[in-house]
């Protein structure tokens, strides 16, 4: 199969691509530290990438940030945590310009109603909602923080809120969230932005038509994804608790530790905020961290990572599915089989992305690792975390050198916007869509 990008998949990678470019000349400008700091351009970049596609990795100590250079970083987020919707909203807003196929699809993916005659209109729902929410919520962070004396509540308020919603990992603090490991309150309302903000503007939509009673019922979408979210937040909880009650959560009064086992079964699923050291955790749940990064948020929302739904249908399809290529039933619905097919070529795909970014990587830092400095472990969760654009890592990205800097930059780029590349699928060539080649035997397994 002949595979070219299409015109709206490379004003896609443009839009995105512009931005970080834009936002890394901001961050090289002196105004965007404090005195005294002079910053390689490579690290203005690496930060750009990571708030554009946001990740929350960087190679900086935050404490380096003067207020105008956080303030860029939070717009940058914002640019880039509603990049596709950004993006479609400049082309509807174009004068002349129609939405195309390929656009629809893409807004379809965000909501699924009504996209062929109200678009501008879903665009500007889903901006709305995501400004109030954040909005509420920089208030609901300002008030106590205000009321204990925090120097420049306001702008840690809005920037973790935004930070939070946008599912970016961002934070204004050296040590990202750990001053608040007994703070409930705080890191719960971050917990809460991290879920909306991932769940998918199509769930959000249909649970509020569900309370206000113009619907019966969820869709059969919205149940699934509010269903699997569910079991991973609680299931992921449940082992960070067992497994971590006497190593990270050791010597915290109970709430706390139920409040930060639920946080850190959230975090990892693109969010990226860290209240616990990575690091310190045990083995088992560095693993289960892992995974939940790779799976990330759900369709149609902010987060990244693989997205629930396909990680759901490739799992119970290679548990149960139908071998005669009928698709597989789930919950009373027939999966269809192009909705299997794409679903693992996601998983697939993203593996090669993984695994390359991991071989650079290994090659790059070939140095730290035969010193001992890093691990190959170490290697695995920071290429993970920059595709999925989590944001967690083990340590080692300050460390990383030029080189590794660059195929971070890239992991994290290609996460950002290669799932949405590898949703729409790729345009065959004119002879493909005519005529099938005969077929042929091969062995498997």
């Amino acid at each position: 199969m002949q595979i070219k990008l299409t015109t709206d998949k490379i004003q896609l990678f443009t839009y995105f691509a512009a931005i970080a470019l834009v936002g890394s000349i901001l961050l090289s400008l002196p105004i965007a530290y404090r005195p005294h700091h002079d910053i390689r351009y490579i690290d203005a970049l690496f930060t750009s990438v990571s708030a554009v596609c946001v990740t929350g990795l960087s190679t900086l100590d935050m404490s380096v940030y003067s207020d105008t250079g956080f303030i860029i970083i939070m717009f940058l987020i914002e640019l880039g945590g509603l990049g596709l919707i950004s993006f479609i909203s400049l082309y509807l807003l174009a004068p002349r310009r129609k939405v195309s196929l390929v656009n629809r699809a893409i807004i379809r993916d965000f909501f699924l109603e009504d996209v062929e005659y109200e678009p501008k209109k879903i665009l500007y729902t889903i901006v709305a909602f995501t400004i109030v929410t954040e909005f509420l919520a920089a208030l609901a962070l300002f008030i106590p923080l205000q009321a204990k004396g925090e120097e420049n509540a306001a702008l840690i308020s809005i920037f973790h809120s935004v930070s939070a919603f946008c599912n970016a990992g961002f934070s204004t603090y050296s040590d990202s969230l750990s001053g608040y490991v007994r703070t409930p309150w705080y890191i719960g309302i971050i917990a809460f932005l991290i879920i909306v903000g991932g769940i998918g503007f199509i769930v959000l939509a249909d649970i509020s038509a569900w309370l206000r009673r113009k619907r019966n019922r969820l869709s059969h979408h919205s149940v699934i994804v509010a269903g699997f979210t569910s079991f991973l937040v609680v299931m992921g909880a449940l082992l960070f608790y067992a497994l971590e009650t006497n190593n990270t959560l050791a010597g915290l009064p109970m709430r706390d530790r139920i409040v930060n086992a639920i946080f850190q079964s959230i975090t990892p699923r693109t969010a990226g905020f860290s209240v616990i050291d990575q690091k310190s955790l045990s083995a088992s749940s560095q693993l289960i961290t892992l995974l939940l990064m790779f799976i990330g948020g759900s369709p149609g929302s902010i987060a990244g990572g693989v997205k629930t739904t396909t990680f759901l249908v490739v799992l119970l399809y290679a548990l149960r599915g139908n071998a005669k290529g009928r698709g597989m039933n789930l919950l009373g619905r027939n999966i269809g089989t192009d909705a299997i097919e794409k679903s693992f070529s996601i998983i697939a795909k993203s593996l090669l992305i993984i695994m390359l970014s991991i071989t650079g990587l290994s090659i790059t830092e070939r140095a730290s690792l035969g010193g001992g400095f890093f691990t190959l472990f170490d290697v695995i969760f920071e290429s993970v975390s920059a595709f999925s654009t989590v944001g967690l890592s083990m340590g080692i990205t300050s460390s990383l050198s030029f080189s590794g800097k660059i195929i971070i930059i890239a992991t994290m780029f290609i996460g950002r916007t290669g799932i949405v590349a590898m949703a729409l699928g790729f345009v065959k060539n004119e002879r493909e869509r005519y005529f099938d080649y005969p077929s042929a035997s091969v062995m498997i397994g």
